[in-house]
């Protein structure tokens, strides 16, 4: 399995990289989470631009330092800070997700490494070593029983 592989998956669909490594859970909550986020940002801005265009500017063409043009403004302003967090967040968690797959592809290749070298040890203990020592030889011999 290809850690790089992984990345690139990763890269394109969040979590897709670690759906590619096994870690079925981990991709599903990247997924999620990105898509989660990146509509969380998609709301809050369709949401800033309604306070910003249909609340604050007309308030704020009449008079831009009005208590309404100021209230309207924070509102806005909000939004917009919810929707940078959304964004950032949702970087956060695809960063996240770039980091775990190749991470778990690693794991992944280690696992399957070990699992290899456990078979290979059972089939190593599965011959049978014989040693026959008499005065004037020594005999040495593996069996291997099927």
């Amino acid at each position: 399995m290809s850690p790089i592989g992984a990345i690139g998956r990763s890269a394109v669909l969040p979590g897709w990289g670690q759906f590619y490594a096994h870690k079925r859970l981990l991709g599903a909550t990247s997924f999620v989470g990105t898509s989660g986020l990146l509509i969380g940002a998609l709301i809050t801005h369709q949401s800033f631009l309604n306070v910003y265009n249909n609340e604050y500017v007309p308030v704020a063409l009449i008079n831009d330092k009005s208590p309404e043009a100021l209230f309207q403004y924070n509102r806005a302003n909000q939004r917009f800070k919810l929707r940078q967090f959304f964004l950032f967040a949702a970087a956060g968690v695809w960063a996240y997700s770039l980091i775990d797959s190749y991470v778990g592809a690693n794991l992944y290749n280690a696992e399957a490494k070990a699992n290899q070298l456990i078979e290979d040890m059972k089939q190593i203990g599965e011959l049978d070593v014989q040693l026959e020592v008499t005065p004037t030889q020594l005999q040495l011999g593996i069996v291997k029983f099927f």
